[in-house]
C-alpha cells in the first residue's frame, strides 16, 4: 500500500474510532457483542480497503476507504457494488439474510454514505415510491455511530415497507387541522410543501411567509408530523438570537396536537438549550438553541451565563462570538453528526447560514430554512427550493397581516442638513456687538464622554451626515414635537360618521409606539426628548430597548403587555423576529436602504390582535385594522437594495482597518478578501468624511482621491476581471505565460496596494479620520423647521407603482414584446400565463414585486380602470392591464369583461356571415360563457361543472343536450369558445 494510501487510511480508522467502531483485522474479531469495523483488503483494488461493519454480531454496512486523491463517489459506487458479493460469503452472519443496506465511502477527508432501504423493502424488493434511480448518496462529516445503525436496524424490522425515515417521509399522511388553532391555507400549503420536497430526498428546503403569518407555528405543526408519523429521532430549532429562542419554546411548549389533549412537550420532551451547564438527554425529542451555545456544545467552549453582559455580546447579533475565522468544528461525542434528522433554521435570511456554515453541514440531518424577507444568498444556500410562498400582500388580502398607511414628517435640516458657523454676534449689555467663538460638545460614543471644542471654521453638513458626524437636538425635537402635534389630528384621526360629521370616536392615549434611531447615542436623545415633549420624568412612558439594556427580553416582555410603557426606541434589537401585536405606529427615524431589513422592521407593525387584547394595553383603541409607518427620513421612498457588501459577510471575519494598514505598513501581503474588506471599510469611511479629511488624504496619497485608491482595490479583487486578464496574458504571450498566467492577479493586487504599503502618512491620514468618527458633533445652534407632514395617500402610491412598473416594462421589453406576440396570434390561456409569469418572475427582491391585486387598485385609483372595485383582482384584471399597456386596445384602457363581450360579438357575427342560427337557450348558455371566460380568461368542459353560472343550469350534461345539432360537437365547440374569447 502506498504512503498516500496509508494516511487515508490512517485517517478513515480515526473516524470510525472516533464514531465509536472498533477497529479490528479479521483474525481479532470475536463474537463481543460491541460494534465493530473488520479491516480486510480489497477483493480486486489492492490500493484500496474494506471495512465490514458489525453491528449486534450482524454484518450490516461496509466502509470502502481510498486515497487522498480518489473520488468519494467512485468509492461509493464500489461499496454498492461490493454490498451483493459480501452477502453471498458471509450469509449467516448478514443482518436480515440480504445485501449490505448501510455504504459508505471515502478518501480519507470526505466520507459519502447511502442507505440502500431508503429504496427499498426490508426484503430487497424495490418501492414503488422510491425516487428514480434508487436510493441517493449524500455528505456527511463522519459514518452513524454503532447505536443510531442499531436504531435504524430497529426501526426498520417494526415497519418492513418503510424501513427509513427517508422511506417514511415518502408515506405521510395527510395534514390535519389544529381544532384549537386552525391553519391558514398558507401554513398549510407549507406543510405540504416541504413535505414533498422531503419526499422528493431534497436535502434543503425554503419556506417564505410575511412576517407575523405564523412561520414558527406552522414549523412546530410539520415538526409535530414528523416525530410521530415519519417517527423522526430528533428535531432542532436553530436561532441566532437569545430571544427568538424564548419565543419559540413558548410555541412549541404550548401546542396541544390535533385530537390529543396531551401537549406536545409531554409526548414529544423538548428542551431550550439555553444555560451555561444544560446538557442534553438522549431522551430529548425538539431542542431549540442559539447556534452560538450549539457552536460552543460542539467545540467544548465553555458558554455564559444567560443574563451576562458575555452572553448579552455573545448571542446579540449573528456572527457575536464567532472570533475571526469560520468557525471550526470537530467530532463531538456529545453531539455526533447523526444526532439530529431535521434542522430549522429560523430567521435564516440572516449570517447564520453563511458565518456558521460549518456547524450545520457538521450534522447529517434535512436543512428547513424560515424567513419572510429572502435574499439571493439564501436562495443560494437552499439550492432555489422555496418550497412555499406567502407574501406579505397575501396576508393582508386573508386578514392574517393589516395592512399600513404611510405617514411623512419632513424638516429643513432633514432635507437640507445645516451650518456650524465658526463665530456668533452677540449683542452686549451696553450695546456694542461682540462676535463670540463657537464652542460645540463632542461626546464620545462608546463611553459618552463629553469634551467641549472651539469650531475653528464654518462646519456645513450634509443631511446623510446626521447622527453619523454630527447630532441636530432641534432636528430630533422636531420631528418629535411634529409626531406629538398630529398624532391624534392626522396620524390617527377622529373617526367621522361621513354621512352626519358627527365624530363617532377620538384616541388621547398614545399608541404602542416603535422609534427606530441610528445609532445608541441617537436612542438616548431620542429617548430624552420624548419624555420632555410629553413631560414624562419618568421610564415607565418612553423606554430604550437594545442588547445593552438590562435584562433586554423583561425589557420587551413589558413593553409587550404593561400599558403605562407606550414608546420604545431601538436600534436594532426589536427589528426582527419579536413579536409585539399592540403596536399601531412605527417611526423610522434611521435610513435603511436594505430591502430585506425594511421588510423585517416593517412587519413588527402587521400582526394581527384581537380587539379585546388591543384594549387590554391601550384602552381608547377599538380594533388594529392598519398601522402607520411615519417616515422622517424617507425610507419608504427610495430605492432598495440587497447588494453583496465588498466586507465579505460570510466568509471568515476581517480585520479592523487598522490591523490591515499595520500589515500594509509591515509588508505583509494581503489576501484578495482582505484586500476586498479594505475597499469596503475605506469606501464606508469615505462617506462619512467632509472635505477637509478628504482633502488631507488626497494630499498624504500624492494627489490621488480615495475614491480612486477604492476602486483600485475594488478592480484587483474581481475575479472576472482577473481571469480575462490571465487569459489575455496567456494568449500574448504563448507557453511561457501559461505558466506565470497565475502571477497576474497578484501583481494586480500588488500594485492596488502599493500606496497603503509605500505611504505612511496616507495609513496615518486614514487611521485619524477613523477614530475620529468615535466623535459626535452636538449641534446646538442651528434651529429646525420648514416642516412638511402629510399622509402618503392612494393616489401617491398609485402613481408610484405604475412609474415603477413602466419602468420595469421598458428594463424588460424584449420579454414584453414575446408577450405582446402571444397575445396577437390569440395564443392558448396556458402559453400567456406562461409568458406572464416569466416576465414577473424577473422581479425580484429588492425590487418592487407586483401582484395583480396591486397592479389593479393602482390602476383603479389613478382614474386609469375605469371600474369602482379595487380589491379581489385576478388574472383578468392583469390582462386588462398588460393590454393596456402594450397598447393591443389603443389608448382606451378596456376592462376584460368589454374584451370577452367584443369578441363574442365578432364570433356571432362569423356564425350568422356562415347561417348558423341559436335557438334561446343556445344564446343563454353561450352568454353564461361568456361570463365564465369574463371571470377566468379561460373556458373548459371541467368549468360547465364547476363554475356557479353553468352548474346551477345542468352544467356539462345539459350543455351537450342543449348543441347537440350543431355542426360542431361539444366538446370542439368549447375548445372554439376558449380559443376565440380567452386570453
Amino acid at each position: 500500500m502506498s504512503a498516500a494510501s496509508m494516511e487515508a487510511d490512517h485517517r478513515a480508522e480515526s473516524v470510525l474510532r472516533q464514531a465509536g467502531w472498533r477497529v479490528c483485522t479479521p483474525h481479532e474479531r470475536d463474537i463481543r457483542p460491541d460494534a465493530t469495523a473488520v479491516r480486510t483488503d480489497h477483493p480486486d483494488r489492492p490500493e484500496l480497503l474494506l471495512y465490514l461493519l458489525y453491528v449486534d454480531r450482524e454484518l450490516s454496512g461496509l466502509v470502502v476507504a481510498g486515497k487522498d486523491a480518489d473520488d468519494p463517489h467512485e468509492l461509493l459506487a464500489d461499496a454498492d457494488r461490493l454490498a451483493g458479493p459480501l452477502f453471498e460469503q458471509h450469509p449467516k452472519r448478514t443482518w436480515q439474510g440480504r445485501p449490505l443496506p448501510f455504504r459508505y465511502a471515502t478518501n480519507g477527508h470526505v466520507w459519502r454514505f447511502r442507505n440502500a432501504l431508503d429504496a427499498e423493502h426490508l426484503d430487497g424488493t424495490a418501492s414503488r415510491v422510491a425516487p428514480e434511480g434508487g436510493a441517493r448518496s449524500r455528505y456527511v462529516y463522519a459514518p452513524a455511530r454503532p447505536a443510531t445503525v442499531a436504531r435504524w436496524k430497529r426501526e426498520a424490522g417494526r415497519n418492513p415497507e418503510a424501513p427509513t425515515l427517508r422511506a417514511r417521509l415518502r408515506l405521510l399522511p395527510a395534514a390535519q387541522l389544529d381544532p384549537q388553532r386552525q391553519l391558514y391555507d398558507a401554513q398549510r400549503r407549507s406543510i405540504e410543501g416541504l413535505e414533498r420536497s422531503l419526499a422528493a430526498d431534497r436535502p434543503r428546503a425554503l419556506i417564505q411567509m410575511a412576517t407575523g403569518s405564523g412561520k414558527t407555528y406552522t414549523v412546530v405543526q410539520a415538526s409535530h408530523r414528523l416525530l410521530k408519523h415519519a417517527r423522526a429521532h430528533r428535531v432542532l430549532f436553530l436561532v441566532d438570537r437569545t430571544n427568538l429562542g424564548d419565543q419559540a419554546f413558548g410555541e412549541y411548549h404550548d401546542f396541544v396536537p390535533a385530537g390529543s389533549e396531551m401537549p406536545l412537550h409531554e409526548e414529544f420532551p423538548l428542551k431550550h438549550l439555553s444555560g451555561s451547564n444544560a446538557g442534553l438527554a438522549d431522551s430529548d425529542k425538539i431542542v431549540i438553541t442559539t447556534i452560538q451555545r450549539l457552536w460552543c456544545k460542539l467545540t467544548g467552549r465553555k458558554q455564559p451565563e444567560p443574563g451576562s453582559e458575555e452572553a448579552k455580546k455573545f448571542e446579540a447579533s449573528g456572527t457575536a462570538g464567532l472570533g475571526s475565522a469560520l468557525p471550526q468544528v470537530r467530532y463531538s461525542a456529545e453531539l455526533p453528526p447523526d444526532y439530529f434528522d431535521f434542522i430549522v433554521i429560523d430567521e435564516c435570511h440572516r449570517s447564520i447560514y453563511g458565518s456558521w456554515l460549518p456547524v450545520l453541514e457538521y450534522f447529517d440531518a434535512h436543512i428547513v430554512g424560515l424567513t419572510a424577507t429572502p435574499i439571493g444568498p439564501t436562495f443560494a444556500f437552499f439550492q432555489d427550493n422555496l418550497v412555499s410562498q406567502y407574501t406579505y400582500e397575501e396576508a393582508i388580502a386573508d386578514e392574517v397581516n393589516v395592512d399600513y398607511d404611510v405617514y411623512r414628517i419632513s424638516t429643513r435640516i432633514t432635507r437640507e442638513g445645516s451650518k456650524i458657523p465658526a463665530a456668533t454676534e452677540a449683542v452686549m449689555p451696553d450695546g456694542t456687538i461682540e462676535r463670540v467663538n463657537t464652542v460645540l460638545a463632542h461626546v464620545d460614543r462608546m463611553t459618552r464622554a463629553q469634551h467641549w471644542r472651539q469650531q475653528e471654521e464654518d462646519d456645513e453638513y450634509k443631511p446623510f451626515e446626521l447622527n453619523a458626524r454630527v447630532e441636530s437636538p432641534s432636528q430630533i425635537r422636531t420631528i418629535i414635537e411634529t409626531f406629538r402635534d398630529r398624532l391624534f389630528t392626522e396620524i390617527f384621526p377622529p373617526e367621522i360618521d361621513p354621512e352626519t360629521g358627527e365624530i363617532l370616536h377620538t384616541r388621547a392615549q398614545v399608541p404602542k409606539t416603535l422609534i427606530f434611531a441610528a445609532t445608541n447615542r441617537h436612542a438616548d436623545a431620542i429617548v430624552e426628548e420624548v419624555r420632555r415633549v410629553w413631560n414624562k420624568g419618568d421610564d415607565s412612558f418612553c423606554m430604550k430597548i437594545n442588547s445593552e439594556t438590562p435584562r433586554p427580553a423583561k425589557a420587551i416582555s413589558d413593553f409587550r403587555n404593561k400599558p403605562e410603557i407606550r414608546i420604545a426606541v431601538t436600534v436594532d434589537m426589536i427589528a426582527t423576529g419579536t413579536d409585539i401585536p399592540a403596536l399601531e405606529c412605527l417611526v423610522f427615524m434611521r435610513d435603511t436602504r436594505t430591502w430585506s431589513y425594511f421588510e423585517q422592521m416593517k412587519g413588527r407593525g402587521a400582526r394581527t390582535i384581537s380587539p379585546e387584547d388591543l384594549r387590554k394595553v391601550t384602552e381608547d383603541a377599538l380594533c388594529k385594522d392598519r398601522f402607520v409607518i411615519v417616515d422622517t427620513v424617507g425610507v419608504t421612498e427610495h430605492a432598495m437594495v440587497d447588494a453583496r457588501p465588498l466586507v465579505r459577510d460570510g466568509e471568515p471575519e476581517m480585520p479592523s482597518l487598522e490591523r490591515l494598514l499595520k500589515a500594509c505598513s509591515e509588508g505583509r501581503p494581503l489576501s484578495v478578501d482582505d484586500a476586498a474588506t479594505l475597499a469596503g471599510r475605506l469606501s464606508r469611511l469615505g462617506q462619512r468624511l467632509d472635505e477637509e479629511q478628504l482633502t488631507k488624504i488626497e494630499g498624504s496619497a500624492g494627489g490621488r482621491k480615495l475614491t480612486e485608491l477604492v476602486t483600485d482595490l475594488v478592480l484587483a479583487t474581481d475575479p472576472d476581471r482577473l481571469a480575462g486578464q490571465r487569459v489575455r496574458a496567456a494568449v500574448a504571450d504563448g507557453d511561457i505565460a501559461l505558466r506565470e498566467a497565475n502571477g497576474v492577479g497578484d501583481a494586480v493586487l500588488a500594485e492596488s496596494l502599493r500606496p497603503f504599503v509605500e505611504r505612511e502618512a496616507l495609513r496615518e491620514a486614514l487611521l485619524e479620520a477613523a477614530r475620529a468618527r468615535r466623535w459626535i458633533k452636538i449641534d446646538h445652534l442651528s434651529r429646525d423647521g420648514g416642516v412638511i407632514a402629510e399622509g402618503v395617500t392612494d393616489l401617491m402610491r398609485a402613481e408610484r407603482t405604475i412609474k415603477d412598473w413602466r419602468a420595469y416594462m421598458q428594463d424588460r421589453r424584449e420579454r414584453f414584446t414575446d408577450l405582446r406576440i402571444a397575445f396577437d396570434e390569440r395564443r392558448p390561456l396556458g402559453e400567456v400565463r406562461t409568458r406572464i409569469e416569466e416576465v414577473l418572475s424577473l422581479v425580484t427582491p429588492p425590487q418592487q414585486r407586483w401582484t395583480d391585486k396591486q397592479l389593479w387598485k393602482a390602476y383603479v385609483d389613478l382614474g386609469i380602470a375605469r371600474e369602482r372595485r379595487r380589491r379581489g383582482a385576478g388574472l383578468p384584471e392583469l390582462l386588462s392591464v398588460l393590454r393596456f399597456e402594450l397598447g393591443l386596445d389603443g389608448n382606451e384602457f378596456r376592462p376584460y369583461r368589454d374584451t370577452v363581450e367584443l369578441r363574442f360579438q365578432e364570433w356571432l357575427a362569423r356564425q350568422e356571415t356562415a347561417g348558423l342560427t341559436f335557438t334561446d337557450e343556445q344564446q343563454e348558455w353561450l352568454r353564461r360563457i361568456v361570463g365564465v371566460v369574463a371571470t377566468s380568461a379561460t373556458v373548459s368542459l371541467e368549468a360547465l361543472d364547476q363554475h356557479a353560472l353553468c352548474r346551477a343550469e345542468g352544467g356539462w350534461s345539459r350543455f351537450r343536450e342543449v348543441f347537440e345539432g350543431d355542426p360542431r360537437t361539444p366538446d370542439e365547440l368549447i375548445d372554439e369558445l376558449d380559443r376565440e374569447l380567452g386570453a
